[in-house]
């Protein structure tokens, strides 16, 4: 699974993508901005320019924050629930509160980018003053500007 980002009437929805072909190639065309068109009172829709590849199959049930493949080129955000169709998962939501209101009605802009990640635990040796790349790798001196590990901790100048 790869996170990712998603943006929609000013609130973001952390989702992760499904390590598939499908997911692979829907994560290429990362970012992108996507006017979504409004269908059943449940979900969110856009045809893609271009088809990604696909691995449909029928779903008797499919729950808010799904993000599906409807057929090759039909990305679909679903803000209820639905089912009864065949679909090609692209991945889900992590937490779906707010998020029906921020779809609101009718057709919203919608972004979709790879999310940041943060470095959450150091390993790199603490030796007083010693500067290290993200990396890990011991740097000569301290930088100008830029992110690296100092005293075991992240710096950002």
């Amino acid at each position: 699974m790869t996170e990712i980002n998603i943006t929609v009437g000013g609130k973001t929805f952390a989702a992760e993508i499904e390590d598939t072909e499908t997911g692979r190639a829907f994560l290429d065309r990362l970012p992108m901005t996507l006017d979504m068109s409004e269908l059943n009172g449940n979900e969110k829709y856009h045809y893609l320019s271009e088809s990604l590849p696909t691995n449909a199959r029928h779903y008797n049930t499919i729950e808010p924050g799904d993000l599906m493949l409807y057929g090759s080129t039909c990305v679909v955000l679903f803000y209820g629930k639905a089912g009864g169709y065949s679909y090609t998962r692209l991945g889900r939501l992590k937490q779906t509160d707010g998020l029906a209101a921020a779809v609101g009605r009718g057709s919203v802009s919608v972004t979709f980018e790879a999310a940041t990640t943060a470095i959450g635990k150091t390993t790199a040796p603490k030796q007083a003053g010693k500067a290290y790349a993200l990396n890990g790798t011991a740097l000569r001196q301290e930088p100008a500007k830029g992110i690296f590990i100092k005293d075991g901790k992240k710096t950002v100048k």
